[in-house]
């Protein structure tokens, strides 16, 4: 089996509707459908991102994840979202040469997530 680059990725919440509108209003995601314990967000190129609500499921008993997401200049990225009052954890790390760089910030509930730079012709890319 050889796999591929992720074309979904999910977060277990506790409080869907201020993660909904924290990914949507805050990230800017387009959000393209939405049920009583999920919402569905397109990342284009055929990528989903969705958010469930914790509940008793295995699958959904805590809340966790943990994603990077691409871009193409770090620096703005970065300075664009803590001046949105989202939390930085780490400063930007890596090799600007290489287009490999990264950093990570909190969501509203603690969750991690990461930015991590690529050359424009390295997005939607593994």
């Amino acid at each position: 089996m050889k796999l591929g680059w992720p074309c979904w990725i999910g977060a277990v919440v506790e409080d869907l509707d201020a993660q909904r509108r924290f990914y949507r209003d805050v990230l800017g995601f387009a959000e393209i459908a939405v049920g009583p314990s999920w919402v569905h967000f397109d990342l284009g190129g055929g990528n989903l991102f969705e958010l469930v609500r914790r509940n008793a499921d295995a699958e959904y008993d805590r809340a966790r994840y943990q994603v990077a997401f691409a871009v193409d200049d770090i620096e703005s990225a970065r300075n664009e979202l803590a001046a949105a009052g989202v939390q930085p954890v780490t400063a930007v790390q890596g090799n600007s040469q290489k287009g490999r760089r990264w950093c990570y910030f909190r969501d509203p509930e603690g969750n991690l997530f990461a930015l991590k730079e690529r050359f424009p012709d390295q997005l939607n890319t593994a």
